[in-house]
């Protein structure tokens, strides 16, 4: 089974939005490190600095905490411009 141009075009458009969805979140992600490490030099902590052998150092910690706050935001306003 072939598929139309019309299918096409949406399985284009499709993967393009997913990728740029990746790319956006591998560049918060990056810039949220960057900030971080800032944060950490601005504070005096070391960036290795870790309560256990295993966990991440703080700057890590500082990246994962904003990605997710700006993860619930971006879904809360895509939520509210479903409605």
């Amino acid at each position: 089974m072939y598929l139309g141009f019309r299918d096409f075009c949406i399985y284009v458009v499709k993967s393009l939005v997913f990728t740029l969805i990746i790319l956006c979140f591998t560049g918060i992600s990056i810039f949220n490190y960057k900030v971080a490490i800032e944060f950490c030099v601005l504070l005096n902590i070391p960036k290795d600095f870790s309560l256990t052998i295993i966990s991440p150092g703080m700057a890590i910690d500082v990246a994962i905490i904003l990605l997710v706050i700006e993860v619930i935001i971006i879904a809360y306003v895509i939520f509210k411009c479903k409605k």
